[in-house]
């Protein structure tokens, strides 16, 4: 036994075999009684999965984010879907506020099914700009790694974790040193985790968004055209055409992916790292 088997096998929801589903995202009732965590949950990727997994059945959800007021939006939003709601508003950079909040919270819950670290940062930085340079890896990176292993002593045995990297996880771009290397980091690290914790039926995956159609994504396009003088819808155009699909995927796209990996059927799936990009790496 290891420091982390301290959770028996539920029998509150019986798991169906792979056979028993199609492919794709959760169902309405799929993830009946679960509970989960998701960071960055307040815009873009995070609310969409929160409200899915929300839909799909689950009974708790513990919602972190940063910023206090757009959770509660989502708060809201998830509750109308019938599904109970903690919301954490916390910077991740405050370890202890981390990890007091959230274990608070999973005491309450009394379980864990599934953990989806997706918050992010995506400040550009110049090859010698070392404060940018630690700021985006203690949120990217070493904030996913305090929240998890906040969540491993309550994390239930077949459970599922989910890390939200990047495209900019298998590549490079300019000024984007700290972003690209926090999200290296992340492939990295859930292909190790995955096998810490396989043997416990738990499965750990990266999901590896594009151009994805957030806030975010608008926020660093308008900086990008502000700083060279350009037309910023120009730039968004010029985006699209470079994707084979012509168009930006959606954030609800990139949870359904994630959704799935979640779910029952994607059991045999992990320590892999899976890209929705519209064709945009063209399988890099």
């Amino acid at each position: 036994m290891n420091a982390y088997d301290t959770h028996p096998e539920s029998t509150a929801h019986p798991r169906p075999t792979a056979q028993d589903r199609p492919a794709g995202p959760p169902e309405p009732g799929e993830l009946t009684g679960r509970t989960a965590v998701v960071t960055g949950a307040a815009q873009g990727i995070g609310r969409e999965v929160a409200l899915l997994l929300a839909a799909s059945g689950a009974a708790r959800l513990i919602l972190l984010d940063r910023d206090a007021a757009l959770l509660d939006t989502v708060v809201k939003e998830v509750h109308d879907l019938g599904a109970d709601v903690v919301p954490v508003p916390v910077d991740l950079r405050d370890r202890a506020l981390v990890r007091t909040r959230l274990r608070t919270a999973l005491r309450a819950a009394g379980r864990l099914d599934i953990l989806v670290n997706n918050a992010g940062v995506a400040d550009e930085n110049g090859p010698d700009d070392e404060t940018t340079w630690l700021r985006v890896l203690d949120i990217n990176l070493h904030g996913t790694f305090a929240v998890t292993a906040a969540c491993l002593e309550h994390l239930v045995d077949k459970g599922r974790i989910v890390n939200v990297s990047s495209i900019l996880g298998k590549a490079g771009k300019m000024r984007n040193t700290a972003y690209c290397a926090s999200k290296h980091g992340l492939i990295g690290y859930t292909k190790g985790l995955a096998l810490d914790l396989a043997a416990r039926g738990i499965t750990v995956n990266a999901v590896l968004p594009g151009w994805i159609d957030t806030p975010m994504l608008r926020r660093e396009l308008a900086a990008q055209a502000d700083e060279i003088g350009a037309d910023p819808v120009r730039m968004l155009r010029q985006a699209r055409k470079s994707i084979p699909l012509r168009r930006l995927v959606e954030a609800r796209e990139a949870a359904e992916l994630i959704g799935f990996l979640v779910s029952d059927r994607a059991a045999a799936i992990t320590a892999q790292s899976l890209t929705v990009d519209g064709g945009y790496t063209r399988g890099m």
